[in-house]
């Protein structure tokens, strides 16, 4: 009984992360091109961008494991007559996002280490970039060929 629940809120949860990303690369990118000081707002950013993240990673991990679509796969050895959507949600899926999880928060502990304001902007734009590539490739859009996924769900 949680687990529509818990996928709603995935979901919904999905466009926050998207905008949070997207918020801290603007304000990445326009520091690095022009070049500022970097303020206690870009650092507010890429922390709650890092920590919503984080939190939609939890989320998945725990749906990922109430799946029922994960539990056939695994159950019914993985083989190359299954739909490719139980593949992409088995392995795919949360194979990309740990993934783009990992060097979100490097890249976000390697910005914070920086002293100089032009490197951490440079660093936050660079490792964000890259982990929404990933994040964009793993979602499942409503024209993704490997599962298709409404843009919003409902309960």
């Amino acid at each position: 009984m949680v687990y529509p629940i818990l996928l709603v809120i995935h979901n919904a949860f999905r466009w926050l992360v998207l905008g949070s990303l997207l918020a801290t690369l603007g304000s990445s990118y326009s520091g690095w091109l022009w070049p500022r000081s970097y303020r206690s707002v870009d650092q507010t950013l890429r922390i709650a961008a890092t920590s919503i993240v984080h939190t939609q990673l939890l989320l998945g991990f725990y749906l990922y494991f109430l799946s029922p679509i994960v539990s056939y796969y695994w159950h019914f050895s993985p083989d190359s007559s299954q739909s490719p959507e139980f593949r992409f949600f088995s392995l795919i899926h949360i194979g990309l996002m740990f993934t783009s999880v990992i060097i979100l928060t490097v890249g976000s502990s390697l910005a914070k280490r920086q002293t100089n304001a032009q490197q951490k902007f440079k660093t936050t734009a660079i490792y964000f970039t890259v982990g929404l590539i990933l994040i964009l490739i793993a979602i499942p859009w409503p024209f993704s060929p490997l599962a298709s996924r409404p843009w919003s769900r409902t309960f």
